[in-house]
């Protein structure tokens, strides 16, 4: 713990309170208003200062400016809350108690730019904003980053073994062979006991789109691929959830009225699930509006709608048409299981079709929409598919899911793609 930092951050709470006062009376403070702040001033601040502590905020050091204002804010939000709780619990009981509540609300903005600036330039001062990397493969690869501080490279498995001790790791590079599955199984075993992030060299990507990897080596290192800063990985939930949440209060008039001409017109019920596999592996419960005749998989069994399916329904084939039978899925981004772009969920029957990326598909979320579905129509070939979806996975970003985002609109108009 970085006992500076807090000392720092609960004399700048204490100014950013006083600081407070002055904006919300715009200089002139009322005796009466100021009382019972001072009576309660340590409480509040010490709420604030536990709230941080809980959230990590007091680390020694960084890898980036981003996980720093992320415990900052955090801390401050949890502590924030619990200030309010404690002050509207002792309201009526103790009349000098009562903080108006919009110097809480303008001590929170305040405190979490000071704090986060103030700490930041502390951490910079110390170099404690650090990223440390540990390059597992070629003397060529490392000559590239020689320059990086934070750099270190081992040759063999056993090295990182013994840097598992440190337990100050962010990122391990990978550019070494990946053929050797007993020797890749020990350092998968590693990395997740590190908890680090991995990243892999341009070779290792190009040994799998050409198929030079085997599969087993492949199921490991997707535990890897795909993942994002933490930065990057929060904004893209944050545009999963805004999003789903605009699309669900948009469209809800039409689910009502889709919900109730599939009960009028067929027999069953309105969502149809099924069991799918998403990120990792992990199953979950797929939704979609029901566009087939009830009980259709249990009498002709499971395989791909055709034009002229029998088993859809008259409101089936325009659902189908418009890709709206999709909707509920909102409920599964909602829920975290699902993505509002990436690969589309796979049914537990064909996630081993594809033996070659099956595992690399399955390493980030599946998604409403995706690459492929907005670039290539209906009837793209599978094989040419899940090339769309690797590429989608290497460059995957905030930036592109808009993108992506925004060229589903006119697919779907034009009632093309998957």
């Amino acid at each position: 713990m970085n006992f500076l930092i807090l000392i720092v951050d609960a004399a700048l709470i204490y100014g950013t309170f006083l600081l407070s006062y002055l904006i919300r009376y715009r200089g002139d403070i009322p005796e009466i208003r100021i009382e019972p702040f001072e009576d309660t001033y340590l409480i509040l601040i010490g709420i604030l200062i536990a709230a941080m502590t809980y959230s990590g905020a007091f680390r020694r050091r960084y890898r980036s400016y981003w996980l720093l204002f992320q415990k900052v804010t955090y801390g401050l939000t949890l502590g924030t809350a619990f200030c309010f709780i404690f002050i509207y619990l002792m309201m009526g009981r103790q009349e000098l108690l009562r903080v108006p509540s919009s110097i809480l609300l303008i001590n929170y903005f305040l405190s979490s730019v000071i704090l986060f600036v103030s700490n930041a330039l502390i951490l910079r001062i110390k170099g404690k904003i650090i990223k440390r990397v540990v390059l597992f493969g070629s003397d060529e690869f490392y000559d590239a980053f020689a320059k990086s501080k934070s750099m270190t490279r081992v040759k063999r498995i056993t090295d990182i073994e013994q840097l598992m001790n440190m337990r100050d790791i962010d990122e391990v590079m990978i550019s070494e062979n990946l053929q050797d599955i007993p020797n890749l199984n020990l350092l998968i075993f590693l990395l997740l006991k590190l908890k680090v992030s991995v990243t892999f060299h341009p070779s290792v990507y190009a040994e799998l789109v050409a198929g030079r990897i085997q599969q087993d080596a492949i199921n490991l290192i997707s535990t890897f691929i795909g993942r994002k800063s933490d930065g990057e990985e929060f904004f893209i939930r944050v545009l999963d959830v805004v999003g789903s949440l605009v699309l669900f209060l948009v469209f809800s008039p039409f689910m009502l009225v889709v919900s109730f001409l599939i009960k009028l017109t067929s027999q069953g019920p309105v969502i149809y699930k099924q069991q799918r596999v998403g990120k990792d592996r992990q199953l979950f419960t797929l939704y979609k509006f029901r566009t087939m005749t009830q009980d259709s998989e249990m009498l002709h069994g499971h395989k791909p709608a055709v034009d002229d399916d029998e088993r859809i329904t008259r409101v089936g084939k325009i659902l189908r048409k418009t890709r709206l039978d999709e909707l509920p899925q909102l409920v599964n981004i909602l829920k975290g299981q699902m993505s509002l772009v990436g690969p589309r969920p796979e049914n537990i029957s064909r996630v081993n079709t594809h033996k070659a990326l099956r595992g690399i598909r399955l390493a980030v979320k599946p998604g409403l929409t995706g690459l492929a579905q907005t670039q290539s129509y209906y009837d793209l070939h599978p094989k040419h598919k899940i090339k769309y979806d690797f590429l989608y996975i290497q460059r995957r970003s905030f930036a592109l899911n808009l993108y992506i985002l925004a060229k589903t609109i006119p697919v779907v108009l034009a009632r093309r793609g998957q």
